[in-house]
């Protein structure tokens, strides 16, 4: 749905706190702030139940969309940053160890990256793209699973 069918489907009130949400993603705050709920207890049950409403949450889903779009901020232009900074990781980089000799510091021949960092990238940029989503496999698939390694052939008994 777009922004105004939604906003068509929704209550003044619930659009209303659907934009003051975003301000500070504070169910209980957007409903203080409304002048809604009275106590911070009250506030945060109704705030949780505004949240529980599925036309609420995609609405909230849709303002959000749109202010990433605007701020130029889109799934392709994250893709190509995560990458980059994969990329960045992955470039070797010297190991410099000190020479008392010429009292500085110079290259040991060896290199490293930042593994840790590419792995985090690769995480989340797999997660975008929908590749991190559990696998179901059909009943012809529940066959045996047989795995090769180095040649070496594995059974799960199955």
């Amino acid at each position: 749905m777009t922004i105004t069918e939604l906003e068509k489907a929704l209550k003044p009130e619930e659009r209303t706190f659907a934009r003051e949400y975003l301000a500070d993603y504070n169910a209980t705050a957007a409903v203080l702030r409304m002048g809604f709920g009275g106590t911070k207890p009250a506030a945060a049950n109704k705030g949780s139940k505004l949240l529980r409403r599925p036309q609420v949450r995609e609405y909230v889903d849709a303002l959000l969309r749109e202010q990433a779009e605007s701020a130029g901020v889109s799934k392709n232009a994250l893709i190509a940053q995560l990458l980059e900074i994969k990329q960045r990781c992955m470039a070797a980089e010297p190991v410099m160890t000190w020479d008392a000799e010429s009292k500085s510091w110079v290259e040991s021949g060896e290199y490293r990256f930042d593994a840790k960092g590419a792995a985090k990238a690769i995480e989340q940029m797999s997660k975008m793209l929908g590749y991190d989503a559990p696998v179901k496999l059909g009943t012809e698939d529940r066959g045996a699973v047989a795995l090769q390694i180095a040649g070496k052939a594995f059974d799960d008994g199955g």
